[in-house]
């Protein structure tokens, strides 16, 4: 074995080594764990989002877009980084999908499509994933994630 291919074969069985050592001892978080980071992570959110301006025109939407899916992006990575099970997934899932619809709807106004139709269209995709990630959240007692 040369020295490059022993330094590679070191480095994979460092990569292998921290990966099974990573797992080791990790458990789930349990339910009050999962409502203290939510409730942590959304209440920072919503202070984020609510200094965002609300759009005056239909001009404003892009910008008003862009500053929301950045707050709510973070706010899914954070979510995610919580590894979450049954129904605390379903939730953190829901928000992504929420996060998804927004950025489809900025695709849509970047498109140059209308921006009355895109938002009445986001309005009618929102409803029911809303729904079922506001029952999400509301079934994990974690209200600061619940969103209006």
């Amino acid at each position: 074995m040369n020295a490059a291919t022993s330094w590679i074969g070191r480095a994979g069985l460092g990569a292998l080594t921290a990966a099974a050592l990573a797992g080791c001892g990790s458990s789930a978080l349990s339910p009050a764990q999962i409502r203290s980071r939510a409730t942590n992570i959304c209440t920072a959110t919503a202070r984020r989002t609510g200094k965002i301006a609300t759009p005056t025109s239909p001009n404003d939407a892009v910008p008003f877009l862009n500053r929301g899916i950045t707050a709510i992006d973070r706010e899914v990575a954070a979510l995610r980084a919580m590894h979450a099970t049954g129904a605390a997934k379903t939730a953190v899932d829901g928000t992504a999908a929420e996060l998804a619809a927004l950025r489809f709807t900025l695709k849509s106004l970047q498109a140059e499509n209308d921006p009355v139709v895109a938002i009445k269209t986001l309005q009618v995709r929102l409803g029911p994933i809303e729904q079922r990630t506001n029952a999400a959240w509301r079934s994990l007692d974690v209200p600061a994630c619940v969103t209006a």
